[in-house]
């Protein structure tokens, strides 16, 4: 028999290659394609997942630093309102301060501006108590009377500083040494809460501040216009 031949009543078979494996690609993939891959994998998972105990602690510190910034752009607001009331005040001061001021107006007229000047300063001694509590601190402790005494999580008061004193300097640190993740994150998020309400407070006292700013703009206003007229009559 010679080379390249078969024997009578075999057939001669060519070899083929191994189909892929199921779900395998038939090329391999570069390591750079892999690591593409993964980094997309993870970018989905980390936009649904939840975070992390320190990553939950560094957001919450985060919108604890966030609220106090707003608490002092509130102060300066307040601050610039004081500013434009002085200014306001400083005219009818001026006037008042004159005693030749009223000498145009007969007795009559004077009680007149007389009364309306003592309006004018009720108007502003109001007003600038509004101011008064905006810039107040004010006081919001933080309320745990829902929270379960016995819950892995409750707070143990080692961050807020009326909390901090009723201890004394080794007790504080002996809280420090046993408190755990879940409650350190636990009172975070309850002083976030408590600064939450001081913000909406002064939120609230600061809208009711500029809006007597301008009842006092047009108060004056008022004021100057029927002082010039009674004097002109």
């Amino acid at each position: 028999m010679g080379r390249g031949t078969a024997p009578v009543g075999m057939k001669l078979v060519t070899p083929v290659a191994d189909p892929p494996m199921a779900g395998q690609s038939p090329d391999p993939l570069s390591a750079d394609e892999i690591k593409r891959r993964k980094k997309e994998w993870k970018r989905r998972q980390d936009a649904v997942r939840t975070l992390d105990a320190w990553e939950r602690y560094r957001a919450l510190v985060d919108a604890s630093e966030e609220a106090f910034e707003i608490i002092d752009i509130a102060n300066r607001e307040a601050r610039f309102a004081l500013i434009v009331m002085g200014a306001l005040n400083a005219v009818p001061l001026v006037v008042v301060s004159r005693a030749d001021a009223f000498s145009v107006l007969s007795r009559g007229e004077q009680y007149v501006m007389g009364g309306l000047f003592l309006g004018y300063a009720v108007l502003v001694l109001t007003f600038m108590l509004g101011a008064i509590e905006a810039l107040r601190p004010g006081r919001f402790c933080p309320a745990l009377s829902d929270w379960p005494a016995d819950a892995s999580d409750r707070p143990v008061g080692i961050r807020y500083y009326e909390d901090i004193i009723r201890r004394s300097a080794r007790e504080n640190w002996a809280a420090w040494q046993t408190v755990r993740v879940s409650q350190l994150n636990a009172e975070l998020a309850v002083q976030v809460h408590s600064l939450a309400l001081k913000n909406h407070a002064k939120h609230i006292a600061l809208r009711r501040l500029y809006a007597g700013l301008r009842v006092m703009a047009l108060a004056l206003a008022g004021l100057s216009l029927a002082f010039v007229i009674l004097a002109w009559t």
